[in-house]
C-alpha cells in the first residue's frame, strides 16, 4: 500500500518542482508574460469598425458623375436632391465634398473621337456651380471644401460584378459552381 502512495505523490512532487524551476507559481502570473488582465469587449475591434464608419460617411458627400445631366453642369433630380442633403449634414461634418471627374467626353484629336475621356472644363464648371449653390444652402466653407476627385470607391464593370455574384452563389453553396440558391438538394444554402 506505502508503494501505491508513493508512485502517486512523485508525479505531484515533479509537477511542483517544475513549476519552481519555470519561477511560476499557479498563483500569482509570471514576469514574463506581461499585463495578461483581459480588456473589455470590443477594445480592439471598436476602432477598426468607428475608421470603417468615418470613411463610409465621406462618400455620402461624393457628387457622382451620373448625377449630372450628360456632360453639363446642371445635376438632374437625384443630384439635386443629393446636393440638398450634403448641405444639410456639411457644417456638422467636416469632409471635403467631391464632384467626380468626368470620363464621357470625347476628343476631337482623337480617332475614333469615343466618349471616355475627362474634361477638366467641365470638371470646374461643375465644381463652380456645386459651390455656388451650396453657398446659396449655408454650406459657409464650400470654396474650401469643394474639389475635383476620383471616386473613394469606384464601381464594377459589369463582367466583374457578374463574376462577384457567381462567386458568392459558389461560396453560398459549398463551392457547388453558382447552382440556385438555397436549400435544397445539393450544396446546403442559407
Amino acid at each position: 500500500m506505502k508503494r501505491w502512495r508513493f508512485s502517486l505523490s512523485l508525479p505531484a512532487t515533479a509537477c511542483g518542482l517544475l513549476a519552481l524551476v519555470a519561477g511560476c507559481s499557479h498563483a500569482t502570473k509570471c514576469d514574463y508574460m506581461g499585463n495578461i488582465t483581459p480588456n473589455p469587449i470590443g477594445t480592439l475591434s471598436d476602432p477598426v469598425f468607428q475608421a470603417q464608419e468615418s470613411n463610409a460617411e465621406a462618400t455620402d458627400f461624393i457628387v457622382h458623375e451620373h448625377e449630372w445631366i450628360g456632360n453639363s453642369a446642371t445635376l438632374n433630380e437625384r443630384g439635386k436632391d443629393h446636393v440638398q442633403q450634403i448641405a444639410a449634414r456639411a457644417n456638422q461634418q467636416g469632409f471635403p465634398i467631391v464632384v467626380e471627374e468626368s470620363s464621357r467626353s470625347t476628343r476631337p484629336d482623337t480617332q475614333f473621337q469615343y466618349p471616355v475621356h475627362n474634361n477638366d472644363q467641365l470638371d470646374a464648371h461643375r465644381r463652380a456651380m456645386l459651390v455656388e449653390a451650396l453657398a446659396i444652402m449655408g454650406v459657409a466653407d464650400a470654396e474650401d471644401r469643394v474639389v475635383v476627385g476620383h471616386d473613394f470607391t469606384p464601381g464594377f464593370w459589369y463582367s466583374q460584378g457578374n463574376q462577384a455574384l457567381q462567386q458568392s452563389f459558389s461560396n453560398r453553396n459549398g463551392g457547388g459552381g453558382g447552382q440556385g440558391g438555397g436549400g435544397g438538394g445539393g450544396g446546403g444554402g442559407f
